[in-house]
């Protein structure tokens, strides 16, 4: 069984919706605050989440971490054919929400959330929503028509994203503008899923 170490608003978030979504078994172990756990140092030296172990595999990027789960206990469900023309674009937008998308929702945390308020830098913040939208807009036109980022299929890919999209919601960058109606109309949609409301629930963290 999967162990999983997880700790409120992480990326571990991706990994239970995932597990959740296939409906596997797993154990989750959750990290508190100002507690040592020895466990989660040994298995992840720099101390990083989402960290899994299966057996003798020990993991902790969680991209990395969905596309081994999905290897080895999807059965082919949630990403597409590996020969098939869609398994590129499907490979492109799962790591599109942990690299173009999240890039300057971390500055924007880094500096609203993180930082002590005489230490905040307000250009780096005001460059970073900026960047955010633009990134936003682009999406909202290739979402047009589509239910998912695939188009009508939920895929792994919906989960890295939508994680990043929360990420979003929660600094309060997402508007239901007519310029970004479907991006948010999609993360609203993603939202509504049960294995989503499990992962973000009080009973998982």
């Amino acid at each position: 069984m999967i162990t999983l170490f997880h700790a409120p608003g992480s990326r571990s978030v991706r990994i239970i919706w995932l597990l959740e979504e296939l409906g596997l078994d797993y154990e989750l172990e959750v990290l508190k605050r100002g507690e040592i756990n020895q466990a989660f140092i040994k298995a992840s030296p720099f101390s990083k989440l989402p960290t899994i172990i299966d057996g003798e595999v020990v993991m902790s990027e969680s991209v990395a971490i969905v596309q081994y789960i999905l290897q080895n206990y999807g059965e082919g469900r949630l990403e597409p054919n590996h020969d098939s023309e869609a398994y590129a674009e499907y490979l492109q937008w799962l790591h599109f929400g942990e690299s173009v998308l999240i890039d300057p929702i971390v500055s924007i945390l880094i500096n609203k959330v993180f930082r002590p308020e005489e230490h905040r830098h307000e250009y780096s913040i005001k460059s970073a929503e900026k960047s955010f939208m633009k990134v936003i807009k682009t999406l909202n036109s290739i979402m047009e028509g589509r239910t998912y980022i695939m188009g009508d299929d939920f895929t792994a890919a919906d989960i890295i994203n939508g994680y990043t999209l929360r990420l979003a919601d929660n600094l309060k960058l997402l508007s239901d503008a007519p310029e970004t109606e479907n991006v948010v109309c999609y993360f609203r949609s993603l939202q509504s899923r049960a294995a989503y409301q499990k992962a973000i629930s009080d009973t998982t963290h």
